[in-house]
């Protein structure tokens, strides 16, 4: 298997090839446009493979996407989970919770846990060259290290927020609990951010990776006992909003063109 993380450090996020040697097949997932889609497809290609699928975790709200610039190049689908029909402004190839995409000897199995957006989806990778087990999970912006996803980057507008904010603190925590948390121990944990991203809260770890073992025993977060005191530790441990993030969100929904947004962050 392939597996190659960029990190981007202006906004400490990360972003993610997986791939199959042997099948010279590449997934990219959560691409920036702040690196642009021809790096994806050169960094693909100096490992000898073709970029044959876009997976994004969620529609996200502090970086612009170039899920779909990349998708466009390729001639790979744009995949997004299925919630998100209905509220992204542009065609996707949905996927389904236990979903599982193929290339080669690696499998990548989606697993939605709702909470930070509706649709949100974390990808979990076999390898199945070497073992049946799985061996990582790519989180996105749910599980970080040290911290979760907040749950407040609304916005405002009840047809696509879908969910209070209220609401996505109690799936966030029962996805984590539910989904992530009864994955194998061993397997690694590779999330959307680190460090002094704002899309988490003070706790956020500058390490851009760890273990589902790790994160069960020493995430401050997820060791509140229910669902109230992890809303309220999320929210009191909060960073400041990114910047501009509704017209962000609003432009990755499909909602505004790339002249529009850029209008508005200078502004």
């Amino acid at each position: 298997m392939i597996f190659k993380q960029f990190r981007y450090e202006p906004l400490f996020q990360a972003s993610y090839l997986v791939g199959c040697g042997r099948a010279r097949e590449g997934l990219v997932v959560d691409p920036i446009a702040d690196l642009g889609p021809d790096h994806y497809v050169l960094e693909a290609a100096d490992q000898g493979l073709d970029v044959v699928g876009v997976l994004e975790t969620h529609v996200h709200a502090d970086f612009v996407s170039c899920a779909r610039e990349l998708a466009e190049m390729t001639g790979a689908p744009h995949y997004l989970h299925e919630a998100a029909q209905g509220l992204v402004r542009y065609p996707f190839t949905p996927l389904h919770d236990g979903q599982v995409l193929t290339i080669g000897q690696v499998e990548v199995r989606a697993i939605h846990t709702p909470g930070h957006t509706p649709e949100h989806t974390c990808f979990l990778v076999t390898d199945r060259a070497r073992s049946e087990e799985p061996w990582a999970v790519l989180t996105g912006d749910s599980l970080f290290v040290g911290d979760v996803g907040r749950p407040d980057l609304l916005v405002g507008e009840d047809e696509l927020d879908v969910y209070s904010e209220a609401e996505r603190a109690e799936l966030q925590f029962r996805s984590i609990h539910e989904k992530l948390f009864t994955l194998p121990e061993h397997v690694e944990v590779y999330p959307n951010h680190y460090g002094g991203s704002t899309c988490g809260g003070v706790n956020m770890s500058g390490k851009a990776s760890s273990t589902i073992w790790f994160e069960k025993r020493f995430n401050l977060a997820l060791a509140q006992p229910d669902v109230a005191a992890f809303a309220a530790f999320v929210r009191e441990t909060a960073k400041p909003f990114p910047e501009r993030y509704q017209w962000i969100k609003s432009y990755n929904l499909g909602l505004i063109t790339r002249e529009e947004l850029e209008g508005a962050m200078r502004r």
